[in-house]
């Protein structure tokens, strides 16, 4: 192990709830804050998703979405030193039957989830109770890739890159184990348009194609941020859909009921979406 990752990894286990977790809040959200990376990006992100809000309510789910990439940050660190925390830290899971009757069919599970709330803490919970595999797209850094991977490790995750053989998924399905994707982000060239917050823009097909191949059933899934360190899951239902004789547009059809439950799943807790991603690319000019 690369002695700077000891070295962030030691810094990381000394970070807890309480004033050393609100002061490392406050170093990293004042200058953050006024630099206010993709600032226009994610106003202009915000304005197509919630044209009819208030000046003063877009400027509030701004300024929160910065805290919520924050603390989802200094929480994934304070879990480093025990793992335990991830689970200490939920009030509540709501839907856990959903999972469980999924895992019962036998065919595995889809999460489908989005950069809303605490993410990681999202995936930590799934990798440790439900054989969760999140498909990730791997920086391309080397020492962030041996970064993030070990930090996920150590609360519980275990990750596929998103350039793997995709019969690797196809494998942890068939032994009834889950994957987790994070769908909620700009599918680029490989993607597909279908609508999000009434937006025609590529969306990945990903959670689609692996059910039409599996049969594994696809649930939306989430960790709302109550406040910092304190959690709700919410675990919803089984998207509904039928395996038609026309694959591309079946799986055009269940992308976009995906993405209709990635808007629900953002409209929870806008402020704790990352809306600095330039998730509507087809909408900007630049």
């Amino acid at each position: 192990m690369d002695w700077k990752i000891k070295l962030f990894l030691s810094f990381a286990k000394m970070i807890r709830p309480g004033w050393r977790a609100n002061a490392l809040f406050y170093f990293l959200f004042i200058p953050l804050r006024l630099i206010s990376p993709r600032k226009k990006v994610a106003q202009k992100n915000i304005e197509l998703v919630f044209p009819d809000k208030t000046a003063v309510e877009k400027k509030k789910i701004l300024d929160e979405s910065y805290r919520s990439m924050i603390w989802t940050g200094i929480e994934m660190l304070s879990w480093q030193r025990d793992p335990s925390l991830v689970d200490k830290w939920i009030a509540e899971i709501e839907g856990r039957e959903y999972m469980d009757e999924a895992f019962a069919g036998g065919k595995g599970v889809i999460v489908v989830s989005g950069h809303c709330g605490n993410w990681e803490h999202a995936a930590a919970w799934l990798g440790k109770h439900c054989k969760g595999v999140g498909v990730v797209r791997h920086s391309d850094d080397p020492f962030q890739k041996e970064l993030i991977d070990i930090l996920r490790h150590n609360g519980g995750l275990h990750t596929l890159g998103k350039k793997e053989p995709m019969t690797r998924v196809i494998s942890i399905l068939k032994k009834n184990g889950s994957i987790g994707l994070a769908s909620d982000q700009h599918g680029g060239g490989d993607g597909v348009k279908v609508p999000f917050f009434g937006q025609m823009t590529s969306t990945f097909q990903g959670a689609a194609v692996f059910a039409w191949l599996t049969g594994a059933p696809i649930l939306p899934y989430q960790s709302i941020r109550i406040e910092p360190f304190h959690f709700k899951l919410k675990i919803g239902p089984p998207i509904k859909w039928e395996k038609g004789n026309d694959r591309e547009a079946t799986l055009k059809e269940l992308t976009a009921k995906v993405n209709v439950e990635l808007e629900n799943l953002i409209c929870r807790a806008p402020g704790q979406w990352l809306w600095q991603h330039k998730r509507f690319k087809e909408a900007f000019s630049d």
